[in-house]
């Protein structure tokens, strides 16, 4: 499954057509979360048949591609799956701000004609095709980023599986905060720190909106203005972590990585902020979908003890974070810190695949069930 990102170019009227239809399909989504909260024996299926009966007293819904709204609910079923599986939090009612698209989840309801994409009860949009969708076309969902408008179209290119190549080429990655990778190769990617070149101007802005009377125009204004600086921060992010991904996938076969639990280390409000702006967890996941692509493998490893240990004699040398150097006593090794921890996971990595002997790929298994939807292939117009 791939998924490609473009940008739309709407009219004004489209633009309200738009907004129209997120703002009916967060109604639905907090009217149906609200109906769940107060009877548990509600659930998706019984609130998809009554969704039939609510769009015929209710001028809003009509306006809107029925499977659209079924989506709405699929989305509010997921969120509950995810909180009985305590995967998340119970479910929220979404403000405005919040909730910010709406899917397609059958083509059909989604075409391209004519260099424009053509959606039911909306109309044909202009779009940015920068590259053709491969594969059967799946679903198609729009997205309101503050004033720009984007749609995700999610293809299957029909390869179940990849032949795995041999070992050839591994590296061994530590992720960081100074650097945000040091290979086991010794080359250290430079940390961009995208949000403190941003964080003077959000923090004026941050005041600006603060005095600001709620309900006014003003105050409108500068929440969009922030917005963008923060969109960009986002964007930032995003184009490094794609650079750098791709360089490890046309590098190298095997790429190592430790196995992080990142959600609970933003936990420690100190290290939060620099953790989330280094984009540990986009680097790996680029990495991983890119290195599978190309018939190579990424392995998650534990990451108990690869600082503290030496990647020559493998002998115990304590050191505390600030210590930036590894100097082993025993066989006198002296090395960077992240270079030596680099050089751990790749051993690591490199046991692990031969003890299990099949490729070790991290793919983005979804937490739900699937509800398979029949698709059309791609036509170009």
């Amino acid at each position: 499954m791939l998924t490609y990102k473009f940008r739309l170019y709407p009219t004004r009227q489209q633009v309200k057509i738009l907004n129209d239809t997120i703002e009916t399909c967060r109604h639905l989504y907090n009217d149906s979360l609200g109906e769940r909260s107060c009877d548990w024996d509600v659930g998706f299926w019984k609130q998809k048949q009554l969704l039939t009966l609510r769009r015929q007293d209710d001028k809003y819904l009509k306006q809107v591609y029925s499977q659209v709204l079924q989506d709405v609910l699929l989305r509010l079923d997921k969120a509950y799956q995810a909180f009985f599986k305590k995967i998340m939090k119970y479910p929220k009612f979404k403000r405005r701000e919040k909730y910010t698209s709406f899917t397609y989840p059958q083509y059909g309801g989604f075409q391209f004609k004519q260099g424009k994409l053509l959606l039911s009860c909306i109309g044909a949009i202009d779009i940015e095709m920068h590259r053709i969708p491969v594969g059967t076309l799946k679903r198609c969902t729009v997205i309101r980023d503050v004033d720009q408008w984007y749609c995700c179209i999610t293809s299957d290119d029909g390869i179940d599986s990849i032949e795995s190549k041999s070992i050839k080429n591994a590296v061994g990655v530590d992720v960081g905060i100074e650097n945000v990778l040091v290979l086991s190769t010794g080359e250290m990617i430079e940390n961009p720190r995208h949000l403190k070149q941003s964080i003077k101007r959000i923090k004026e802005l941050q005041r600006s909106l603060s005095r600001k009377e709620k309900g006014s125009g003003n105050r409108e204004k500068a929440k969009i203005h922030l917005a963008k600086v923060w969109r960009k921060v986002r964007n930032q992010r995003l184009d490094y972590a794609h650079k750098v991904s791709t360089k490890l996938a046309s590098t190298y076969d095997t790429v190592v990585f430790e196995d992080l639990k990142i959600n609970n280390m933003i936990k420690n409000h100190s290290l939060a902020q620099a953790i989330m702006d280094a984009a540990w967890g986009k680097l790996r996941r680029f990495s991983a979908y890119k290195v599978e692509r190309s018939g190579g493998r990424l392995i998650l490893v534990n990451p108990s003890g690869t600082s503290q240990k030496c990647s020559g004699c493998g002998a115990a040398v304590l050191k505390d974070l600030p210590v930036r150097t590894h100097d082993c006593p025993s066989c006198g090794r002296v090395l960077h810190r992240d270079h030596n921890a680099a050089l751990n996971i790749l051993k690591l990595g490199l046991e692990q695949a031969h003890v299990e002997k099949r490729p070790l790929l991290v793919r983005r298994v979804s937490k739900f069930a699937s509800r398979k939807q029949e698709a059309r292939g791609f036509i170009g117009g």
